[in-house]
């Protein structure tokens, strides 16, 4: 079977509330609850921050630093690219659009990594779709959980929520984009699906 065959299906999703818990089937999901504007509040508060301070502040020197270890191999894993770890995590249904947007999220971020606003941009949406990863998406992964499940909180928790925050801050990423900054993560060894 090929990885285009491969379809999720046999899933009803039903009785969910806007702002409720997921149900799917019988699984029940506890979704967090993020605030979108203070979080968008403090976002441009630490981007005008940001673009004040000069190349040789302390600060500066560290938010950059910090970009540099995200969106570089960790160190720490073996690089055995996307492809491979999805593959690994049984999750080759993600693989085709994961590589598109792993792809244009590389594009945009060597791109705009020099302008001031968007290193703090990137720093961080990298940091928020790392730690919600690990807190909220990684346990599902190895609790087994099926792939419409873990697409749904990946686009709830992560995707939509960053998304706006960065919208209302004043910055431009699309969702697609932000969707492939959690897939770079994934090659670039930061985020783990097993």
């Amino acid at each position: 079977m090929s990885i285009q065959d491969q379809s999720i299906s046999g899933n009803e999703i039903k009785d969910n509330d806007i702002g409720g818990d997921l149900n799917i089937g019988s699984t029940v999901v506890k979704l967090p609850s993020y605030n979108i504007s203070v979080g968008a509040e403090s976002l441009k508060v630490l981007i005008n921050q940001h673009e004040k301070l000069k190349e040789e502040s302390p600060i500066y020197l560290y938010v950059l630093e910090e970009l540099q270890s995200k969106i570089t191999d960790s160190k720490s894993r073996q690089v055995i690219g996307l492809e491979n770890k999805l593959i690994k995590a049984n999750k080759a249904v993600f693989l085709d659009e994961a590589l598109i947007s792993s792809q244009k999220a590389s594009k945009m971020i060597l791109r705009f990594q020099n302008i001031k606003s968007y290193q703090i941009i990137f720093n961080h949406v990298l940091s928020l779709i790392i730690t919600r990863f690990r807190s909220h998406i990684a346990p599902l992964i190895k609790g087994g959980v099926d792939d419409l499940t873990i697409k749904t909180m990946i686009n709830t928790v992560i995707v939509e929520p960053l998304n706006q925050e960065v919208s209302l801050a004043g910055g431009y990423i699309t969702s697609e984009l932000i969707e492939g900054m959690l897939y770079f993560l994934t090659e670039k060894c930061h985020v783990e699906w097993v």
